[in-house]
């Protein structure tokens, strides 16, 4: 939450200590393993506080409850005391003794611990005590109202009192069905990040203890959160593997928040250790796969990765030139509460990350938002956040976009979100089932009973698969093209039969085909491209979007094509009209009159001419074409040089056509030789044939692809 004052910041430590992967063990200091092991009278009050004090130094939130109770029960009514208990109640997430303690900190001083009042409505919140919650944010939004540092709790406490009413209603999706994942795979400490893998296999993060174990932090090892690997054997069953790569794993460091690139061969995840100040930072690490083999993990660069801030909670989308997207959390100046969402994204250009930049006030709120996911598929950022109407904790939400465009959050509803935490959601491949973390009643508990966090499995019972096929049509002929466009635009339909049979047009191959979606705001979103392959392309659809597909032809030109998946209620393809459009032959002209002198290469002034008013002329009318510029000799001479020859004119005439300021980029010089006749260079007899020779003597150009005009400001959205 946002930091009001200094007891908000201790809370923050704590809970970003918990979030960011610090290990909940009852880590031991010297001091308080000298006071265990004196007699059994109730310690001084000095003694109980630098215990408890020291123990907050040394990441060990247990003993320091466990020593402020003490003194809370002998020695009543210390409100620093009871203020401390409450925030570590808290992380713990011991929710019932923590809103006690909330509770009393306020009434000690209801001036000053006014945000106390507001936890305490959101621990009652959290317990499904929703009448009494309803109530204290009643409350806290009344008393609170004229302080400003308060204003964006009273706002949100004003919106979660109003919807008390909404969530006490039981809105359960039964088409949804959730497993608790058993204790071979769920240990009785904190379960964070399933990843599903490969081969019916699921990465996650874990601290591998079932029990509360005792270690002298200035003595002995302590155990690390690593990375494990599960297996499904059948639906619903698992078994524990081990551990994932162990270039991963340390005994140094916490490792865990694992996150795969859209063509699996780059792993982000995080790692978490003390600074040399004492505060617990993480950042994150990328790995790239080389034959089969994960190597030496390397940190992501400052542009991610700022010093003196958490960096955490990787995942990865996909841009339109097909590089990484990373989204991640962090708590780095610039943001709007606590831990916000970020991105950043690489560019082939530059080779290397953009400064990251904050996802802006519709995903941000003044609380957290935590362990996103974004599924490039559907251009879908799926994420947990405390400062949104929700059920109780951290609740998982989507919204569609990318960058920093989003459209207005939704709550995932119930079994997905529960009265307590819910994190980590992510979907597999199948998009039959996925995964989340949650501290729900009825998990493994290390402590107190909503200690901890589990993994889950969801399913949906009733699965439903959409896709969407069609062809492209390219019309060379213009004056037909432009008799088909009116045709369509008077009657609306178009005898495509007839077109594939005019020797005019031609089924288009390997021909780029992307996919965008229009989202609940109007707004239109990009989600994937593929080609047509040898005749069709195929997209893999979701239920209930409004989609459209573009194709652009030979100069640009957009042309879509508007569907839906609304209403559709059983598994199958849409077969969609194809799609005209405009296009330029592949095969390659010949341009006549291009002369050079005898085994040379240099242009003469007659053949500029015959260039200025062909190549040059179709270049200008059609700006985003790129062209291959080709020269061919004749059988005279060596193979090795009528290569070079050729090589030499063919760059000749892509010299020239950049002087008359035609763009590098869209020229590519290329010399054949003799290797492509298009007529006999002797006669059958043996004798010479100076006509075939002079017809293989020639420059040739040919279409070969177009500009892509996706510039990369794609993510820079304001």
């Amino acid at each position: 939450m946002k930091v009001v004052n200094i007891e908000i910041s201790v809370l923050k430590r704590l809970v970003y200590s918990q979030l960011l992967l610090t290990a909940l063990l009852l880590i031991l200091s010297p001091a308080f393993l000298q006071a265990q092991s004196s007699d059994k009278k109730v310690p001084s009050k000095s003694k109980l506080l630098s215990t408890a004090k020291n123990a907050l130094y040394d990441g060990d939130a247990f003993t320091a409850t466990d020593n402020y109770r003490k003194y809370d029960d002998n020695y009543p009514g210390n409100v620093k005391v009871q203020k401390k208990l409450a925030y570590l109640y808290w992380q713990e997430k011991n929710y019932p003794e923590a809103q006690k303690y909330f509770s009393k900190t306020f009434r000690n001083d209801s001036k000053t611990n006014l945000i106390e009042l507001f936890y305490s409505a959101k621990c009652l919140h959290i317990m499904g005590k929703y009448e009494d919650a309803k109530k204290e944010y009643e409350r806290f939004a009344s008393v609170a109202r004229s302080d400003k540092s308060l204003r964006e709790f009273t706002k949100l406490a004003k919106s979660l009192a109003e919807d008390m009413d909404r969530i006490s209603v039981d809105s359960t999706d039964r088409n949804i069905l959730v497993h608790h994942l058993d204790s071979s795979i769920n240990s009785k400490h904190i379960n964070t990040a399933p990843v599903p893998y490969e081969n019916n296999t699921l990465i996650f993060g874990s601290l591998r203890e079932n029990e509360i174990n005792y270690y002298n932090t200035y003595g002995d090892t302590l155990p690390t959160r690593k990375f494990y690997v599960a297996r499904e054997d059948s639906e619903l069953e698992w078994s524990f593997v081990g551990e994932f790569d162990t270039i991963f794993n340390s005994s140094e460091y916490d490792v865990s928040n694992g996150a795969f690139s859209a063509d699996r061969r780059r792993f982000f995840f995080t790692k978490c250790q003390k600074d040399d100040h004492g505060k617990r930072l993480c950042e994150i690490y990328m790995s790239k796969l080389a034959d089969g083999v994960w190597q030496t993990p390397e940190r992501l660069p400052d542009e991610v990765n700022v010093s003196g801030s958490t960096a955490t909670m990787p995942t990865v989308g996909v841009s339109r030139q097909n590089t990484d997207v990373l989204y991640f959390v962090s708590d780095r100046e610039g943001g709007r509460g606590g831990l916000d969402l970020w991105f950043s994204y690489y560019t082939s250009k530059d080779k290397g990350w953009k400064e990251a930049k904050n996802c802006g006030k519709v995903v941000n709120t003044a609380g957290d938002e935590i362990t996103p996911f974004y599924d490039a598929i559907t251009r879908t950022l799926y994420y947990s956040s405390d400062g949104m109407l929700g059920y109780g904790g951290f609740d998982v939400y989507k919204t569609v976009g990318e960058g920093k465009s989003f459209e207005a959050p939704q709550n995932l509803s119930r079994p997905i979100n529960s009265n307590y935490d819910d994190l980590y959601y992510t979907i597999d491949e199948s998009r039959r089932k996925g995964f989340l973390s949650s501290n729900r009643d009825g998990g493994y508990s290390l402590r107190s009973k909503n200690c901890c966090d589990d993994i889950y499995e969801f399913i949906y019972r009733d699965h439903i698969v959409v896709a969407v096929d069609g062809k492209v049509i390219g019309i060379t002929d213009s004056a037909f093209f432009r008799t088909i466009e009116k045709e369509y635009e008077q009657t609306r339909t178009v005898d495509f039969k007839a077109i594939e049979n005019s020797g005019k047009a031609e089924i288009l191959h390997d021909y780029r085909v992307d996919l965008y979606m229009t989202g609940s705001d109007g707004k239109n979103y990009f989600l994937k491209t593929t080609t047509t392959g040898d005749s069709l392309y195929f997209f893999n659809l979701e239920r209930d979007v409004d989609y459209y597909i573009s194709v652009k032809d030979f100069n640009n030109r957009e042309k879509i094509l508007a569907f839906t998946t609304n209403g559709i209620t059983h598994s199958d393809t849409l077969h969609l009209d194809p799609i005209i459009i405009g296009a330029l032959p592949t095969r390659a002209f010949v341009v006549e009159n291009i002369y050079y002198d005898f085994a040379k290469y240099n242009l003469r002034d007659e053949s500029k001419i015959v260039i200025d008013t062909t190549i040059y002329k179709i270049l200008n009318e059609y700006p985003k074409i790129i062209v291959e510029i080709s020269s061919h000799t004749d059988s005279v001479g060596t193979d090795q040089s009528n290569m070079i020859l050729s090589q030499n004119r063919a760059q000749s005439v892509v010299n020239y056509l950049i002087q008359k300021g035609i763009s590098p980029e869209r020229l590519v010089a290329k010399g054949y030789g003799e290797t492509m006749p298009i007529a006999p260079n002797s006669n059958p007899d043996g004798s010479d044939n100076p006509e075939g020779r002079q017809k293989n003597r020639r420059t040739e150009f040919r279409i070969i692809g177009h500009i892509d005009d996706d510039a990369e400001i794609l993510y820079e959205y304001e």
